[in-house]
């Protein structure tokens, strides 16, 4: 086996693995925060590490163009589906106090 196709099972184990994680959190964590973060940790983590793993795997052109275009989509789309998913949870949950609450302060003077 060449050096580079056993890196390649390796980014492509890690990713798998982070997915794992992240799908066990999702149901298994107690409340709404933990598990966005959970789901957040999916794309970022495993998506590029599998992705990393194919596109080493493959070595062909048309592969790493299409897995660069998929990483930069998802670090780029991932992180503001999270933030977007938070605020919301924020805005229609009835929740406990917050210590420092820096998004209702926010939603008070944009009133």
């Amino acid at each position: 086996m060449i050096v580079i196709d056993v890196v390649a099972v390796v980014f492509i184990v890690i990713g798998a693995l982070s997915l794992l994680v992240s799908g066990i959190g999702v149901v298994k964590l107690p409340d709404v925060y933990p598990r966005m973060h959970a789901a957040a940790q999916a794309p970022t983590l495993g998506v590029l590490g599998t992705a990393v793993g194919v596109a080493l795997a493959v070595r062909t052109w048309p592969t790493t163009i299409t897995v660069l275009l998929v990483v930069v989509l998802l670090l780029g789309t991932g992180p503001v589906g999270s933030h977007l998913l938070g605020r919301a949870v924020y805005r229609t949950r009835r929740h406990e106090p917050l210590i420092v609450d820096e998004l209702g302060d926010d939603d008070r003077r944009a009133n």
